[in-house]
């Protein structure tokens, strides 16, 4: 559990790993770093109820940090966060068309849900997808940016983004069971 946790920050602040560890290390040893820690979180967080195709997040950011072992460059550390904002994006489309969607999956892991409340949930999973798209795209465009725009939008901005999204998506949901109570069986 607390390997879990401080796995999950040391991800959680990449951006800031980057920015300061860019001024002693050099890119390849970075990433040699990270891929260590990367292949550890995967080897830690073995979760039978992890959701399918997850795992290509996972195998994305260790083959674009094995890549920079070799390349040693910063653009490709700085492309870790669109990677993995594209790798979310192709595991939700892809469950979008081979059901069940994503969130349908989060969903049911807490409670029975109806055909209605299936409905629901595929539609936020494409609400996600536009996110990762745009979230991509915009950490895509702070790449060629100063190494501080970077940081702060994909350090600190995308994840107040992802949270007006969990709040906006919880505040939605919660109006959407006390309306229609028969969409939930709980």
């Amino acid at each position: 559990m607390i390997k879990n946790v401080a796995l999950g920050l040391v991800f959680i602040l990449y951006p800031f790993i980057i920015f300061f560890g860019l001024k002693w290390i050099e890119p390849s040893v970075l990433a040699l770093i990270l891929v260590s820690l990367t292949l550890l979180r995967i080897y830690v967080s073995k979760n039978k109820k992890a959701i399918p195709l997850v795992k290509v997040v996972g195998i994305n950011a260790v083959l674009l940090l094995s890549l920079n072992i070799f390349v040693n460059s910063t653009i490709l550390l700085k492309l870790y966060p669109v990677i993995i904002n594209f790798s979310f994006l192709s595991v939700f489309i892809y469950s979008i068309f081979n059901p069940p969607a994503v969130i349908t999956l989060i969903a049911s892991s807490q409670e029975k849900l109806t055909e209605n409340a299936v409905h629901y949930t595929r539609k936020v999973t494409l609400v996600w997808c536009v996110f990762f798209m745009v979230n991509g795209l915009i950490a895509l465009w702070t790449v060629f940016q100063s190494d501080e725009y970077w940081t702060v939008y994909n350090g600190i901005i995308s994840y107040i983004l992802m949270g007006l999204l969990f709040t906006c998506e919880w505040l939605v949901r919660r109006n959407f069971k006390k309306n229609d109570q028969s969409n939930y069986i709980t």
